[in-house]
């Protein structure tokens, strides 16, 4: 039996040339970035075996918090986007955010202008001596 011997230089030069966008599969952070060897097997440097992960999830799949199958299809997604977050939930959630306080804020405005419109009328009903008072 021949025992196979951790070549981590050949390993990155492999994943390299596989998956050429860096960074993080996962996140995309490329500061901290790691060679992970999916089956735990660090002299297996099969391209389907190795993904760029950050440190923080490369620690994460070590200890089982990814399934190799999630982390197949979001490796195959990254390099698919070469590279480019594409987080559609938050791509706009500052401009989305900004509209919704306006609204919210014009609805409020509205809403005190019409209370207001209304204890005048009431008001001014009651002067006249056309209106009941109003029993909140």
């Amino acid at each position: 039996m021949i025992k196979r011997v951790r070549n981590q230089n050949e390993a990155r030069q492999i994943a390299k040339a596989a998956y050429p966008y860096p960074g993080c599969c996962l996140c995309g952070q490329t500061i901290g970035q790691e060679l992970a060897h999916l089956d735990h097997e660090a002299s297996n440097n099969d391209p389907e075996n190795l993904a760029w992960l950050c440190n923080h999830h490369h620690w994460m799949y070590d200890v089982g918090l990814f399934s190799l199958a999630a982390l197949k299809v979001q490796r195959a997604h990254w390099q698919e986007m070469k590279g480019k977050r594409t987080n559609a939930f938050m791509k706009d959630a500052g401009k989305k955010a900004a509209v919704t306080r306006a609204a919210n804020a014009a609805a409020k405005l509205r809403s005190e202008v019409a209370r207001k419109a209304v204890a005048t009328r009431r008001a001014n009903a009651l002067k006249a001596g056309n209106v009941q008072p109003h029993k909140s």
